[in-house]
């Protein structure tokens, strides 16, 4: 018998090769569109998990209201004693409450809390009974301290965006500065000294702490 396809099979043949051709760019386009649902995760060439500029101009907004209720509760405070220096301001129970420390002109600390947003005051200002020590310490702080809390505040903000977290006065290597830290949007802590007369940074690193 004759091996040779008959006209009949050699046209069926050429349709199906045919037909595979055709269905290349079908299948090239499925490809394409297979790529294209896989990184469906980006817009505009940012990935999905990246911080957008919105989201981190959020977060120096929520760092900067904070902020502000810091200074809120250093005013209160004040306020409440009568007068006095305030040396002392510290975010406690995650921020739902400041402690705030003023020594007034005779050497006593008034230690004052106010609520989260630092309009008012919690309790009654307890008055700490200072020795002669402590009074001398308290007035070298003081004397020494040309950059009030408010302005010291102002200085960890232009150093790091963030949370004013703990700011106070305290002796580094003889030397008065405001000491304190700051969390920033990402969550490290900068720890910062600065020289309570002239505002130098004495020290700035990240705390590793916890």
């Amino acid at each position: 018998m004759n091996a040779s396809r008959t006209p009949s099979a050699r046209s069926s043949s050429r349709t199906i090769r045919l037909g595979g051709l055709a269905a290349l760019p079908l299948v090239a386009a499925l490809a394409l569109t297979g790529c294209s649902a896989a990184q469906s995760g980006t817009t505009g060439g940012r990935s999905a998990g990246s911080t957008s500029p919105g989201a981190a101009a959020g977060t120096a907004t929520a760092a900067a209201a904070s902020n502000d209720t810091l200074r809120a509760a250093v005013a209160t405070a004040r306020e409440s004693v009568g007068s006095g220096t305030v040396v002392s301001v510290e975010q406690e129970q995650n921020g739902s409450t400041y402690e705030v420390l003023v020594v007034t002109d005779d050497g006593a600390e008034h230690e004052v809390h106010t609520d989260a947003a630092g309009t008012s005051v919690a309790g009654t200002p307890r008055t700490e009974t200072a020795d002669a020590d402590d009074r001398a310490e308290h007035e070298r702080f003081v004397a020494a301290a040309d950059l009030d809390v408010r302005e010291a505040a102002d200085r960890f903000e232009d150093l790091h965006a963030g949370t004013i977290t703990e700011l106070g006065l305290d002796d580094h290597l003889g030397t008065v500065v405001w000491e304190g830290d700051v969390r920033d949007g990402s969550g490290t802590k900068h720890s910062v000294r600065l020289d309570a007369g002239s505002g130098d940074v004495v020290t700035d690193r990240v705390d590793t702490d916890d």
